[in-house]
């Protein structure tokens, strides 16, 4: 087939498999064809009456397809022959057209990959896995074809389902660089940033458990096992940290404190000096400086919180509320917003329930109203759905303050306290 035929083809596949028929798995109703000339107007972009050349060679080639059996001519009237009205495709020379063309139909490629995601469906073990792999199989049975943003090549498809089953099986708290990770699934220490990077991070945001409006990308994939850089700890006070090979960090004349890395953070014990009455985790690390700096207490250890934190940061909480006894508080300090909140609800959850919110009320709301900020009728509906939180009811009235004064305070707000 010449280059003209097969454009002719696949314009007239590409429209068939656009079309309602095939969508709906049913007979069309309705012609597949393309206008190819009237109105101005023309679905084929080369054919362009004006140059006789171009003209008469897809007439030719549209002749070729006719006389195939995959096509039927409409010529203008009063010009048969010469200008082509309309080209069609034949329903019941479908299988023809495709073989001619040497593409892969698209209800087979369809079918293939839902057989496909099926499997990986039934074994994946990640509730982020599991639900973008619900998703794309609910729109591969609605419209028989793949959404706009999974791959097309078939090539990169079988990259990206193995990004997903490699992610799948690879477990958050120990996570690998991204180019160890590529390198390791894709045989190339960059194609996973050039070719699958910005898609991951699409379907992070959509399907993990979590409010990832304002999350940072890295924050994003560290929740699914990947880190561009490996991940530092901060804390300040009265603690001794010791590592199996009898390694031992007294924290205590610190006045800065320390940063652990992720890898040694995994290996050590942790015990607190007995004077020790508090653990504060500070959200913000303004915040955190300004607490460890001017406001140093022997009886208090401070960790800098983060923000939404990745799994590996969560095994380190866990360390550190573990190795709390019950004569030390659990304490939070976040923003007095929606996301100050979610963190809270989120410790209180998967980090210790004993965990209690600190300087985050409706009194510090009161008192730093002139540089609280107003909110909109979206967040106010946000804000709303937390009084439903069982975790969250000792901050209930709170929150019900700042539904009523349209309020919320960002930690950084009392710096200067």
């Amino acid at each position: 087939m010449s280059n003209l035929e097969t454009a002719l083809l696949d314009a007239l596949l590409d429209r068939y498999e656009r079309s309602r028929g095939f969508k709906e798995n049913r007979s069309q109703r309705r012609r597949v064809q393309l206008q190819m000339y009237g109105g101005g107007k023309t679905d084929f972009p080369a054919y362009d009456i004006e140059d006789s050349p171009a003209r008469t060679a897809v007439n030719e080639a549209a002749r070729r397809l006719a006389g195939q059996g995959v096509a039927e001519l409409e010529w203008m009237r009063g010009q048969e022959g010469h200008i082509l009205r309309r080209v069609a495709l034949r329903p019941q020379a479908l299988e023809k057209a495709y073989r001619l063309s040497g593409r892969s139909p698209l209800a087979d490629t369809a079918q293939r990959l839902e057989e496909r995601l099926r499997r990986m469906q039934q074994a994946a073990r990640a509730e982020w896995v599991r639900r973008y792999l619900a998703d794309e199989l609910a729109f591969l049975l609605k419209n028989r074809r793949p959404p706009k943003a999974f791959p097309a090549d078939a090539g990169q498809q079988d990259e990206w389902l193995a990004v997903l089953a490699a992610l799948d099986a690879q477990e958050p708290e120990q996570p690998l660089l991204e180019r160890v990770f590529s390198l390791r699934c894709l045989g190339n220490s960059k194609a996973f940033e050039k070719r699958h990077r910005s898609r991951l991070l699409h379907v992070l945001r959509k399907h993990l458990s979590l409010d990832t409006e304002e999350m940072h990308e890295e924050e994003l994939l560290r929740q699914a096992g990947l880190e561009k850089y490996p991940e530092w700890f901060s804390l300040c006070g009265a603690v001794q940290l010791t590592w199996p090979d009898g390694r031992a960090l007294d924290l205590a004349p610190l006045a800065d404190g320390v940063q652990i890395s992720a890898a040694d953070a995994a290996r050590m014990q942790i015990a607190y000096a007995p004077q020790v009455s508090a653990l504060l985790f500070v959200e913000n690390k303004a915040n955190y400086f300004d607490t460890i700096r001017k406001h140093p207490s022997p009886e208090r250890v401070v960790v800098f919180h983060g923000g939404c934190y990745s799994p590996q940061r969560g095994r380190f909480f866990k360390q550190l509320c573990r190795a709390a006894g019950p004569q030390v508080q659990l304490l939070h300090w976040g923003d007095i917003d929606c996301g100050g909140f979610q963190m809270d609800s989120r410790l209180r959850r998967e980090i210790d329930p004993r965990i209690r919110p600190w300087r985050m009320d409706a009194e510090q709301l009161r008192a730093h109203r002139e540089q609280a900020e107003t909110f909109s009728d979206a967040y106010a509906a946000k804000l709303e759905r937390l009084l439903q939180d069982p975790c969250l009811q000792d901050s209930r009235e709170t929150i019900l303050y700042m539904l009523q004064n349209r309020l919320r305070l960002e930690q950084e707000a009392l710096l200067e306290d």
